[in-house]
């Protein structure tokens, strides 16, 4: 595959990069607020690599098939039913066996593990796959709650007295790989049109390295602003996994 971006300077790269934001934000489809022009437009303006952006994640990221999943999963993981990725059980039953919380008042915990979006949602995906791919493609989805212990003889052991999420990432690239892409230049006869004939093209990330390395991007932190878990299936009561041990 031919990189098409080789032979631009790297301020007529950085140019493209504004463009294709562009383009993405015009034609989101069924996205209401997409995320993908928005984290480019600031690494685009950010200068400096320890910066950290604060923000809402949109509907289409909460909602999404693979968060809920794997909000289910950490449900499980906190219920002491699953195993941590670590191959441990964590949550609530080792704290129960070890003296770390009696069963009186609140119990808080945090979990965080990955969430991926496949790079096939580039030619599977709805418009909502998509923008999250291009926008964060993997990012720690973290979970907090808190539990407090439900006295028998009720069939549930603990109700979540609040669950909530948010998402923790880091926006850089991987100079390695690349993204196919609608072109923001099809049809145009702008004299820096690229490959105007083509309406996608594969963008090389090594091309993000070379806008950074010229100080005209930097990558930064994303930490979300945290949202409520209302699905009774995540914060609805549980039942622990008393005989699981760390």
């Amino acid at each position: 595959m031919a990189d098409v971006l080789a032979s631009l300077a790297v301020n007529e790269v950085a140019a493209f990069y504004s463009r294709l934001a562009d383009i993405v934000d015009k034609n989101k489809g069924s996205v209401a607020k997409p995320l993908a022009p928005l984290l480019m437009r600031e690494w685009l303006k950010n200068r400096d690599p320890k910066a950290v952006l604060k923000l809402e994640m949109p509907d289409h990221l909460k909602k999404h098939t693979l968060v809920i999943d794997v909000l289910k999963y950490h449900r499980e993981v906190f219920l002491s039913n699953k195993k941590t990725k670590a191959g441990k059980y964590g949550g609530i039953a080792p704290r129960w066996k070890d003296g770390r919380w009696n069963g009186v008042g609140e119990l808080r915990m945090e979990y965080e593990s990955l969430v991926e979006f496949p790079l096939r949602y580039q030619i599977t995906g709805n418009d909502e796959d998509k923008d999250l791919l291009y926008s964060l493609h993997g990012f720690q989805l973290k979970s907090n709650v808190g539990v407090t212990l439900i006295p028998p003889p009720l069939v549930n052991d603990v109700n979540f007295s609040f669950y909530e999420a948010r998402v923790v990432d880091r926006y850089d690239w991987d100079y390695s790989e690349h993204l196919t892409v609608p072109n923001p230049d099809y049809k145009s006869t702008a004299a820096n049109a690229v490959s105007p004939s083509t309406d996608t093209v594969v963008v090389f990330h090594k091309n993000a390295e070379r806008i950074e390395k010229a100080g005209l991007a930097a990558p930064y932190d994303i930490d979300s602003k945290p949202w409520t878990i209302s699905d009774v299936s995540i914060s609805g009561p549980g039942k622990v996994g008393w005989s699981n041990t760390n």
